[in-house]
């Protein structure tokens, strides 16, 4: 669930996902530092009991409460949108960590890996745990995610196998073998037609279906260097992406892009460093409630729409590795590094909207019309009010007429009455999405 951003040789990569209690709430109201002008986003933090507790994956559980793990703490915590935290034990039944990535089941489960991804263990909401299944002989698991209607899906870390759980109480869990490996750990996504997607270093995306029948999609991120790193659905259908360069044993992760998958062809966004010597390595993109895709960076937050446009904030020196959207509407992350839970107020102060500029010519003033376009770069901002100006010799200019500019930006005015003097347009400010402005503009007097 969470970026992992230095890894073992050929891993870097993130996976995707879709008790006695301790309570604490105390919570820190922070402020971070936006990539454009204007108000700070608004950003609450909320320490957890166990010290140096390893938290690693992010999930919105069955009962609408956000869990997450406690990797060296061994422990499943759960935090209210009050920031109240209470922990809950996971008795460990070997050596090395505990638990590690989780996911929401259908089947009202909590489902994570522990024992150092060792073994797949489930948990009710009320406290219940209990240990499901171990990996094959030798092994460990890679990654983890939910099935459409029951079970789960894992990954093996070595031997590209993938595994299905159909029925923890009844069945084994089902372990197909794979014509072709691929990297570890892979980034998976369940489709809503059942299908589990998942990536294969930066050659492939593969699906394969409730069957066990599989096809392979090859793709390109323009640079073979980068690995997909996570994956969600869109509002559009479409399959998005991120991917960095994973790191090494004796090198860190670099760069970072956002893709989006139709079937046939990666497009790929690249993302320019947003601090100096800062890559974004980005990871665990997530589809938000406003229909756009989330992820997390290195030190920062991205969204991208559905249309390709890109906002991206710094929240330094918060270090999110994963991030879920909550019941209250906030966008949730851990800060492994700091040992805490933190929330972000979605809101305009996050991605203060972009700033577009126009032009408006006039193509001719005739009789008792005035034709002309507005020009801009963003298609969005070419349509709009439009209000026509009499300039005479003396005086203040007065309005004569108004219309709107077309989506291509063509406008056809009629005018009230043919003045003296010369006329002029002012295209009026706009706002087509939340995230763009459209500014004023004026054309010359003719």
């Amino acid at each position: 669930m969470r970026i992992r951003r230095c890894a073992a040789a050929a891993a870097g990569t993130l996976l995707l996902a879709s008790l006695a209690g301790v309570e604490a709430g105390a919570a820190r109201a922070e402020e971070g530092a936006p990539e454009r002008p204007g108000r700070a986003p608004t950003i609450a933090t909320y320490p957890v009991p166990t010290a140096d507790a390893g938290l690693d994956s992010l999930v919105v559980g069955p009962d609408g409460q956000l869990w997450f793990t406690e990797r060296k703490g061994w422990k499943l915590g759960r935090i209210t949108a009050a920031g109240a935290i209470t922990e809950f034990p996971v008795p460990p039944m070997g050596g090395g960590s505990g638990p590690s990535d989780i996911v929401r089941g259908a089947d009202g489960y909590l489902w994570f890996l522990t024992d150092s991804r060792f073994r797949l263990g489930r948990a009710t909401t009320g406290g219940t745990v209990e240990r499901v299944a171990e990996a094959p002989l030798a092994t460990i698991f890679s990654d983890l995610a939910a099935g459409r209607g029951r079970g789960v899906w894992l990954t093996q870390a070595d031997g590209g196998q993938v595994h299905r759980l159909l029925d923890a109480d009844t069945n084994p869990a089902q372990g197909w073998s794979l014509a072709t490996s691929y990297l570890s750990p892979t980034p998976m996504a369940v489709a809503p037609d059942g299908a589990l997607w998942y990536g294969d270093g930066a050659g492939y995306l593969k699906r394969l279906d409730e069957a066990g029948n599989q096809t392979n999609h090859p793709i390109s991120w323009g640079n073979s260097n980068i690995d997909s790193t996570s994956l969600a659905f869109g509002s559009d259908g479409a399959l998005w992406a991120t991917g960095f360069a994973p790191g090494t044993p004796l090198s860190t992760a670099e760069g970072g892009s956002v893709g989006r998958f139709d079937g046939t062809s990666l497009r790929a966004w690249p993302l320019p460093e947003l601090a100096t010597h800062v890559d974004p390595v980005p990871g665990s993109m997530t589809a938000g409630p406003d229909g756009a895709l989330w992820w997390a960076e290195d030190g920062a937050i991205g969204r991208i729409t559905t249309t390709g446009v890109i906002s991206r904030v710094r929240i330094a020196p918060h270090d999110p590795d994963d991030i879920a959207f909550g019941p209250d509407g906030r966008l949730w992350f851990l800060d492994t590094g700091a040992n805490r839970v933190g929330a972000i107020t979605v809101d305009a102060n996050l991605f203060p909207a972009r700033q577009v500029a126009r032009k408006v010519k006039l193509r001719a003033v005739s009789g008792r019309r005035v034709k002309g376009r507005v020009v801009t770069a963003e298609p969005g901002c070419r349509a709009g009010k439009v209000v026509a100006y009499a300039k005479p010799r003396k005086g203040k200019a007065r309005k004569i007429g108004a219309g709107r500019a077309k989506a291509n930006g063509k406008f056809s005015v009629k005018l009230r009455k043919r003045p003296g003097g010369k006329v002029f347009v002012k295209v009026k400010a706009s706002a087509p999405a939340a995230d763009v402005r459209c500014l004023p503009a004026k054309s010359r007097a003719r």
